[in-house]
């Protein structure tokens, strides 16, 4: 088996790199295909951004409440 390995590396190569980069390939084919549209993610982002200001603004409240 190992003689056989040994006489035939190349073929095992070249099938081990074709496996990487249809592996790469599809990924990157359905990713571009599943990914989150770009509007979604801006709504995304922007309620996140949101929800970071009104987090802020009541823990400057309580800090302030606080100091008093």
């Amino acid at each position: 088996m190992i003689q056989f390995i040994k006489e035939h590396w190349v073929q095992y190569l070249i099938g081990a790199t074709v496996a990487v980069l249809l592996g790469l390939g599809l990924s990157f084919f359905l990713g571009s295909i599943w990914s989150t549209p770009e509007s979604i993610r801006a709504e995304r982002v922007e309620a996140e951004q949101q929800k970071g200001e009104e987090l802020g603004e009541i823990d400057f409240e309580t800090r302030a409440a606080s100091r008093d």
